[in-house]
């Protein structure tokens, strides 16, 4: 693989993804206009991450077609990583069917076409997309149809493999072969079934399974058991004969379906002529690019992913809104921290002695834990292998099929789930780990603190939960960091109700409720903060390095300005923090039984300009934030004996 050194000019943004930002940019000896997709900074020293940026571009790379965007080489620049492509100008298949609405059985023949024919390109290579869906297919302004992305192919020849960052599934849910959802071997067979769903998408106007409210879990769900809907009953102008193709492609047995795109292609000819794409609709549309906006503006010779100086922005304060959040139950940093949390004062000896023979009476995780971990952190690992490990402890395996079949994932009006691997994917590998992560839990405090530990699990998988959500916005931090940093960044706070008497708590209770900032309570009270016995068990526990890095700053954004943030750590503290303000906002009303509770956030000014351009954050999305609050709904019903039935009553 080539690796090109050439300088380039960049400009505007034109696409952003988990691994990178795809920048328009003009090589400046050539003059030639391109598109670079640039692995984003806080990646570039991640050996596992650059392996698998690379060997996307080495997929990419292999497949020469008019109906694939042409790969022209892999850019370096001083810490950048980047691969370069040719710049297509038109829209997204996606932007089209939003645009045009159900497309004539001669305009799905003519999509159907172009995208046989550059799949089947790959397919000869033993390369499979894995991650087909409209919004990876392109329309050019000439018409020509080029799928792009490759960023999860999967090469059967060279074991080349991309799985998203957080370990589900791979692929979107939405477009997933029953086989994917399951975690089972892939092939060409699973692009037809994804291939199948679009067509049904172009030809009806709509996906063949929707959610009632279950979300991502239902729709795989039904990708594995319920059959879809017959296209003509969805939409009357689908022809038998298209109808039929498309039924064929959704089998939920992969031998029941096209067994290659030449039979695919060969019983699209009986669906009669192609007609070209329409634009018809509006008068101001004259090309495929007129519905895919682009600013021209010229970044930069070099792009790079940072969070610094970016503009204030100021906004109309729209209520259930993160930014109302933010706003209204955030208060600004006081002028001197209450606690230096920079230069933090020294621990008392005795108070050390205290903290280590009282966390060495915490027993250490099981082994099975870090087995999880492991497995999470496999690039191939799907629900399949999960389900393995979990089944190993019967104890383990009862408590996920119960979580899988309570109020908070049971889908009305289906039979119990009793297969793991199944329940696993209900529950999604990122909620499955919290839910794993609790049940592993050593025994931690006494009798009288076990409403406090209850409180503390629920706030760990609630702010695991708003994180990994904020985490799809941003696409900087992986949701597999967003699950555990939501999940441990406050095991300091089990320690403390683990080794220290009723007495103290109560002191401890008492000054946060009366508006001391908790960490600065803690230390006048216990002579140590959560942080510092977070950290401490963190060790005890052997934990991930980063998860100790994490601990020791995530109450930086409270305190200090931004300059004391580390940059591999900025979004991600930032993005906790705005998850812990937001669960604020949503329990404002609540009574809880917990030390904590009434602690309040402040937030550092200069940290608000990241909602807006770093974070890409939906701040003022009304639907977000209340789709937030369903998902919060959804976890209270996980711990009935932290909340009363009447107001579970109300959240369902």
């Amino acid at each position: 693989m080539t690796k090109k050194e050439h300088t380039y000019t960049f400009y505007e943004e034109i696409g952003r993804g988990g691994m990178g930002v795809v920048y328009r940019a003009i090589h400046n000896d050539t003059k030639e206009e391109v598109a670079i997709k640039v692995l984003h900074k806080e990646l570039v020293h991640d050996s596992k991450q650059v392996e698998r940026f690379e060997r996307e571009a080495r997929s990419q790379g292999k497949i020469e077609h008019p109906n694939v965007i042409r790969f022209i080489g892999v850019y370096k620049h001083n810490e950048s990583l980047g691969i370069v492509m040719e710049l297509l100008k038109g829209c997204s298949l996606k932007q089209y069917a939003k645009h045009h609405g159900a497309l004539s059985t001669g305009e799905v023949h003519t999509v159907a076409g172009g995208l046989i024919q550059g799949l089947s390109s790959a397919h000869e290579q033993d390369i499979t997309h894995r991650d087909l869906k409209p919004s990876n297919i392109f329309i050019c302004d000439d018409g020509c149809i080029k799928i792009m992305d490759f960023g999860l192919a999967k090469s059967s020849l060279a074991q080349d493999d991309i799985t998203d960052s957080g370990n589900n599934p791979v692929g979107s849910y939405y477009f997933m072969a029953p086989e994917q959802v399951l975690g089972q071997k892939l092939d060409a067979r699973s692009d037809l079934y994804a291939i199948g769903v679009i067509l049904f998408k172009l030809a009806t106007g709509h996906l063949p399974f929707s959610t009632n409210g279950g979300g991502e879990f239902e729709i795989m769900e039904k990708q594995v058991r319920q059959a879809p809907p017959k296209p003509q009953d969805v939409h009357d102008g689908v022809s038998d004969v298209l109808s039929d193709i498309i039924l064929k492609l959704l089998q939920k047995d992969p031998e029941e379906r096209f067994q290659d795109c030449h039979a695919l292609s060969q019983a699209l000819l009986e669906l009669g002529s192609k007609e070209p794409l329409s634009l018809s609709g509006k008068s101001n549309i004259k090309h495929f690019s007129d519905l895919q906006y682009r600013p021209n503006q010229t970044v930069s010779t070099m792009p790079s992913v940072h969070f610094h100086e970016p503009e204030d922005v100021e906004e109309d304060m729209v209520k259930n809104t993160l930014l109302w959040a933010f706003k209204s139950m955030s208060p600004a940093m006081p002028d001197v921290p209450p606690l230096d949390l920079i230069a933090p004062p020294p621990i008392a000896v005795t108070t050390l002695q205290h903290l280590r023979q009282g966390i060495a009476t915490i027993a250490p995780l099981p082994e099975i834990w870090y087995q999880i971990q492991d497995t999470l952190n496999n690039q191939d690992a799907a629900a399949s292998d999960l389900a393995k490990l979990v089944s190993q402890d019967p104890i383990l395996t009862a408590h996920v099929l119960k979580v899988c079949n309570s109020a908070a994932y049971a889908i009305p009006g289906n039979p119990p789930v009793t297969h793991i691997a199944l329940a696993l994917t209900r529950l999604g590998m990122d909620a499955a780990q919290e839910v794993i992560l609790q049940m592993l839990m050593p025994e931690i405090g006494n009798e009288t603190s076990q409403d406090d530990v209850q409180y503390l699990y629920f706030h760990a998988q609630a702010i695991a939960l708003f994180t990994r959500s904020l985490s799809e916005y941003s696409q900087i931090v992986d949701r597999q960091s967003a699950s555990l940093f939501g999940m441990l960044h406050d095991i300091g706070k089990l320690v403390i109700l683990h080794i220290e008497d009723e007495d103290k708590l109560k002191l401890l209770h008492e000054s946060i409720a009366q508006g001391t900032p908790a960490l600065k309570a803690e230390w006048d009270i216990l002579g140590y903060t959560h942080i510092d016995a977070g950290m401490m068990l963190a060790l005890h526990w052997k934990l991930p390095r980063s998860i100790h890095h994490f601990i020791y700053f995530h109450h930086h954004t409270c305190w200090h300005g931004m300059d004391s943030w580390p940059n591999d750590v900025q979004p991600a503290i930032m993005l906790v923090h705005l998850s812990h303000i937001m669960l604020s906002s949503m329990l404002a009303d609540e009574d809880m039984p917990n030390i904590w509770q009434q602690n309040m956030r402040s937030h550092v000014p200069e940290s608000k300009k990241l909602l807006h351009r770093s974070l890409h954050l939906p701040v003022s999305d009304v639907g977000f934030y209340n789709q937030m609050e369903h998902d919060l709904q959804r976890l209270r019903l996980q711990f009935p004996d932290l909340f009363t039935s009447e107001s579970s009553e109300e959240i369902i």
